[in-house]
């Protein structure tokens, strides 16, 4: 916070000791948001497909207050099939899910009201509070490679994170433009849009240093 860094990025990983200290991005994103004043705050990732998405609005609403609207997030259709215990989502319908959970969260986030079913199946109508400080909350969507990723990132106007691992500069260059085609097919302006890239990257004067992630943006 105090020197200059763009953000703070937490994940979300479950049951394995490697990332085991983050379970929940929202919990050690209002850990953070409490102790800077200007960092942004964001989730790399949120593994969707886990989570109701109502409760996702619920608990970054809350950090974005927290923050005085510094949260962002990046949303993760889940990698590992042991972590699908947590949540009814089926498998193999996870990416879908991640998308449909993107508009819900979309839509609440905007103070819009949503019909969910109840219980006995009567109809529910929900508005999530509290009200976030951001009348829009900046997206991610993480891709592990896919070319589909990227277009459907642009497709539905959302930002990029990506590991640089197992990338040339030749595959990145024909992956941003396909996202950036997409974006503009769909509407919005392909030169906008950032494309966020993590790297593991070893801070200090030596390899006994503390190792960090870092993640650079290229708008």
């Amino acid at each position: 916070d105090d020197n200059g860094f763009d953000a703070v990025w937490t994940p979300e990983r479950h049951f394995q000791p490697f990332g085991g200290l983050y379970p929940n991005p929202s919990v050690l994103g209002a850990a953070l948001a409490a102790v800077t004043s200007r960092v942004g705050i964001r989730a790399g990732s949120v593994a969707l497909p886990l989570h109701n998405p109502v409760r996702v609005a619920e608990e970054w609403s809350v950090v974005d207050n927290l923050s005085g609207g510094r949260a962002a997030v990046s949303f993760a259709s889940g990698w590992h099939p042991d972590d699908f215990v947590l949540y009814p989502t089926p498998y193999e319908d996870r990416k879908e899910e991640m998308y449909r959970g993107i508009e819900t969260i979309r839509s609440l986030w905007a103070g819009e009201t949503i019909v969910l079913e109840g219980p006995g199946g009567r109809e529910v109508e929900v508005r999530t509070l509290p009200r976030p400080v951001q009348k829009e909350l900046p997206i991610w969507v993480t891709t592990a490679g896919n070319p589909s990723t990227w277009e459907r990132a642009g497709t539905v106007g959302a930002n990029v994170l990506a590991a640089l691992v197992g990338y040339s500069a030749e595959d990145l260059t024909e992956l941003i433009g396909r996202y950036r085609a997409a974006r503009g097919a769909a509407g919005f302006d392909p030169g906008t849009g950032r494309v966020t890239l993590v790297a593991h990257t070893y801070v200090g004067t030596d390899n006994d240093e503390r190792l960090v992630v870092s993640q650079v943006s290229l708008d």
